[in-house]
């Protein structure tokens, strides 16, 4: 087996395999923040059509150039939540706050 890399050079299309060996998918994406170097997990795809989902960084049990290991079963993969991306929020100099802490101040 080759030497672990870092979560930050995970490629997309790698090979994703179950506790038992199995292969189960592949990265499709990589959720993280490269800036704070922290690592939140991955997008895997498990079948052609069909949502990706997500494991969490704490269920990857390695990371190889050649696959990543889970610590997780095929049959706990298969029920894993579905990825979504966090909503992005767009703001704009000069816009006003519109919430709770604005009415409450009166702003």
């Amino acid at each position: 087996m080759s030497d672990p890399i870092a979560w930050k050079a995970i490629e997309p299309g790698s090979p994703v395999f179950s506790s038992e060996g199995e292969a189960v998918g592949k990265v499709s994406k990589v959720v993280g923040d490269t800036n704070a170097d922290v690592f939140t997990g991955l997008a895997i795809s498990t079948h052609t059509f069909g949502a990706d989902r997500f494991v969490e960084s704490e269920r990857v049990r390695g990371i190889y150039p050649d696959r990543i290991d889970l610590a997780l079963t095929k049959g706990e993969i298969e029920r894993l939540p579905e990825h979504t991306d966090a909503p992005a929020v767009r703001w704009r100099p000069g816009d006003r706050p519109s919430g709770f802490l604005s009415r409450l101040f009166k702003r």
